[in-house]
């Protein structure tokens, strides 16, 4: 398996499936058309979508004075192969991705069946849990502070 960038549309029906079950197949997703979102696709051999996440530059609402803040949004494994480490390797790749492109911290609405993921991962939660006004599912927000690497100045 391995973990990178894809065009959006090449991880909309697994983020759909596993985030918005109710919605019909082919429904764009959140981020999809979005020309600074950056897109992860873990891939199996044969270049199946088993995992992704969608990666915004976009302040953090808990912290709006961190400047190179990016929301980690849209994480989804397929159900039938969660456990073995998709989620983390997509979780590393997103840390990499944001902070290579100077991201200083990166944060998600975490679904409360999620917290302990995040948590494992180097999140810390942030404030109170609160329903998602879009999905009504109990949530809460999570952050991390990353190590920026600065992108080499072509010259």
């Amino acid at each position: 398996m391995r973990v990178e960038v894809v065009p959006g549309q090449r991880t909309s029906e697994l983020r759909r499936s596993v985030l918005r079950p109710a919605w019909a197949p082919g429904t764009p997703m959140h981020g999809d058309d979005e020309p600074q979102a950056l897109h992860l696709a873990a891939l199996t051999d044969d270049g199946t979508v088993v995992g992704a996440c969608v990666l915004f530059p976009r302040d953090d609402p808990d912290r709006p004075d961190v400047a190179d803040a990016w929301q980690l949004r849209g994480m989804a494994t397929a159900a039938e192969l969660r456990g073995q480490g998709i989620g983390a390797a997509v979780v590393a790749e997103a840390v990499r991705q944001v902070s290579a492109r100077g991201g200083r911290l990166l944060w998600c609405e975490a679904r409360i069946a999620a917290v302990d993921f995040y948590a494992r991962h180097g999140f810390v939660g942030a404030g109170e849990t609160y329903l998602h006004a879009e999905t009504g599912i109990e949530h809460r927000r999570m952050w991390r502070e990353l190590s920026a690497v600065p992108t080499p100045s072509k010259g």
